[in-house]
């Protein structure tokens, strides 16, 4: 049986040694004041799909979802993309304020881009990390091939979002930033340590053409790819609204998806993974 880590506020101080690391993904943050654009409202309730437009309700989740992470014990937090609802200026700056509150520090959390955090601008995630998001800038996607070392994990977080229509929802990884992901794998210093790839589509295609232009994720084969030769990698991501434990090639999962953090009710779903021998352990859910 495994031990059990014990529970403390290890995201609210620096940590010198990553063993465990805390998912949540699809906060879907609304601004918390007026918004006075038409289409900007009506953009926001086509894409809520039949979610409540209820900025406090999201709100309150979030902090659930973060409170959560703080009491698990996690030495980071990672956050797998669709932080807002469409990209807009005011959604970053509420989801930054809740970040903020939960007095997590900046260095311990990680942020990646989901595809409805583009959907107001192509440059809306560049202006959120020179914005309300610079804070979590040094360890959140930013440029192709970056690295966040954590010591005994190295995070590498992908920005695979692309602007397009709130009628699509599909993602790219795209050319430069797959052939810097294979630079870093392929360094041999990043053999003896855990190595987690962070991005908010999930790494594999939909089964028709048709659903996979309109929502899947563009060189998912060269990343599934990528994957099979570097076995001492994993993937977190979102997307799907559910939890996703998949298998690459033999042996364990190396792929895990977090539940919507927007549908949560009551009790937030936090997934958690234990560092244990370079790979990353699934231990269930924090509530």
């Amino acid at each position: 049986m495994h031990q059990k880590l014990p529970a403390g506020p290890a995201l609210l101080g620096a940590t010198r040694v990553l063993r465990r690391i805390a998912h949540i993904s699809d906060v879907h943050m609304l601004e918390t004041g007026p918004v006075h654009s038409v289409l900007r409202r009506m953009a926001i309730r086509l894409v809520s799909a039949g979610r409540a437009v209820d900025a406090r309700a999201r709100t309150r989740r979030l902090r659930k979802g973060l409170a959560a992470a703080v009491g698990s014990g996690a030495d980071h937090l990672v956050i797998s993309g669709d932080l807002t609802e469409v990209g807009a200026e005011g959604q970053f700056e509420a989801f930054a304020e809740a970040l903020a509150d939960s007095g997590i520090l900046p260095e311990n959390i990680t942020l990646v881009p989901g595809n409805h955090d583009a959907y107001t601008s192509a440059e809306g995630w560049r202006l959120a990390l020179d914005g309300p998001l610079r804070a979590y800038r040094a360890t959140s996607a930013e440029h192709a091939g970056k690295v966040v070392d954590r010591g005994e994990v190295i995070v590498l977080p992908l920005d695979v979002t692309c602007y397009q229509a709130i009628t699509r929802s599909a993602g790219e990884l795209r050319d430069d930033a797959a052939t810097a992901l294979e630079k870093r794998l392929d360094d041999p210093g990043l053999a003896t340590r855990a190595v987690v790839v962070v991005q908010h589509h999930p790494p594999f295609a939909h089964d028709t053409s048709a659903w996979q232009w309109l929502d899947g994720l563009r060189g998912a084969d060269r990343l599934v790819g990528i994957l099979g030769r570097h076995e001492h990698v994993q993937v977190l991501h979102g997307h799907l609204h559910k939890a996703v434990d998949r298998i690459i090639g033999l042996g364990k999962s190396r792929v895990f998806g977090a539940p919507a953090t927007v549908e949560d009710d009551d009790s937030p779903r936090v997934r958690l993974y234990d560092v244990r021998d370079g790979q990353l352990e699934s231990v269930g859910l924090a509530s």
